[in-house]
């Protein structure tokens, strides 16, 4: 099945670009002329990488392990194609990199198992799984996970957004927003509490604090 990211997908996607992003008590990680940089909480900086074609990198809650994109193939203006990037991880300490899923060009598969316009990356609170973000339907993309330390990668859910859940009684579970359609009434795209194997715990409705809401609950 042919799939093109909505306009709206593609916007949240664009905005993921060139943000830090901070893990308490382990530093930051950037991006800088498409290279990931690492600064320690001590403010010394390291670069990770020297490609000029990463991105949407992510510090794990360790602070061991960077996740992040890396280019392979710009979007297809032709057809409307979106691009083609490789998920990595790479040792803060150590700065082995290890390739976790290879990208491909969008093609006729069904949209649980397109693995174009990989983005946004995530961790699980203990670092053991790298959640993303793909392309998939018009309305929405797909939420996958892969082990941190390399293995098969697998589809989750639908998801227009990802963030998972640090704290509280709902800790490893998966905030995404969904595109859901009301009985007669048009569609929204409320914030949807998910288990890591992508069943639906509850809807939490829209707002810009649902994550700490849940992250509240005891």
């Amino acid at each position: 099945m042919k799939t093109k990211l909505s306009g709206f997908v593609a916007l949240c996607a664009a905005l993921s670009f060139q943000v830090s992003y901070a893990t308490d008590g382990h530093g930051t990680v950037a991006v800088q002329q498409g290279n990931v940089v690492y600064t320690a909480p001590s403010g010394a900086t390291q670069v990770l990488t020297e490609t000029g074609a990463d991105d949407n990198p992510m510090l794990s809650p360790d602070g061991k392990l960077v996740a992040f994109t890396r280019l392979t193939r710009q979007a297809n203006e032709q057809d409307g194609g979106p691009p083609v990037r490789d998920l990595w991880v790479i040792g803060v300490d150590d700065q082995k990199a290890k390739k976790l899923v290879t990208g491909k060009p969008e093609g006729n598969e069904d949209p649980e198992h397109v693995l174009a316009g990989i983005s946004g990356p995530v961790f699980s609170p203990d670092s053991t799984t790298v959640y993303f973000m793909t392309a998939a339907w018009a309305t929405s993309s797909a939420i996958h996970s892969v082990p941190s330390t390399g293995g098969p990668q697998r589809y989750v859910t639908s998801g227009n957004s990802l963030s998972v859940v640090r704290h509280g009684k709902f800790a490893g579970a998966l905030m995404v927003a969904q595109h859901r359609y009301m009985d007669g009434h048009g569609s929204w795209d409320p914030q949807v509490l998910v288990s890591p194997a992508g069943k639906k715990i509850k809807v939490i409705g829209q707002g810009p604090r649902a994550l700490q809401s849940v992250e509240s609950e005891h």
